[in-house]
């Protein structure tokens, strides 16, 4: 009998070490608080860890105002992170290098252009950037990067090229 009491206890306690609960978060939403603050343009991002050392995600821009500074009215930028050195176990915050690709839709208002004349675009883009993200122990994230790419030039209205940049604030869920 004590045999058999034994053995119950043992498989017992393997099965619930082996259940141990894990607390991943692996979704992130956040917004560009530098956009927002100085320019009024809303950039929202969410962004899928699916490693320690990775993630995917996608970001949304919205231009509501005219601008003689930003012409992009909207943008869609589905990216790919790597992250580095990453010792935590609270996995992809640190250092990253970002590649992404860019569908933008905007209008270019060059001074010496006609001035009835339409200027929007449609164009595509693909570029590279680096950043660092710093994550909390409640899930509060502060994110910094900066990068730039090339226009495929679909149009001849989009610009050669772009800057891709920000300071984001979020939450890890």
């Amino acid at each position: 009998m004590k045999k058999i009491t034994l053995i119950t206890l043992l498989l017992v306690g393997i099965s619930t070490f082996a259940q141990e609960k894990t607390n991943e978060f692996n979704h992130e939403v956040k917004i560009d608080g530098a956009k927002l603050a100085f320019a009024t343009i809303i950039e929202v991002s969410y962004e899928n860890v699916n490693k320690k050392s990775s993630g995917y995600g996608i970001s949304l821009l919205i231009n509501p105002r005219e601008s003689d500074i930003y012409f992009e009215k909207f943008s869609i930028t589905p990216f790919y992170r790597m992250y580095f050195f990453n010792k935590e176990d609270y996995g992809a915050k640190g250092l990253f290098v970002e590649g992404f690709t860019k569908f933008s839709f905007g209008t270019d208002d060059l001074f010496y252009e006609v001035e009835n004349e339409d200027n929007n675009y449609f164009d595509a883009a693909i570029g590279i950037a680096i950043g660092k993200k710093w994550v909390n122990s409640n899930g509060f994230i502060l994110e910094i990067f900066a990068g730039g790419g090339r226009v495929l030039g679909f149009s001849d209205y989009s610009p050669e090229g772009f800057f891709r940049g920000g300071i984001s604030i979020g939450k890890r869920f």
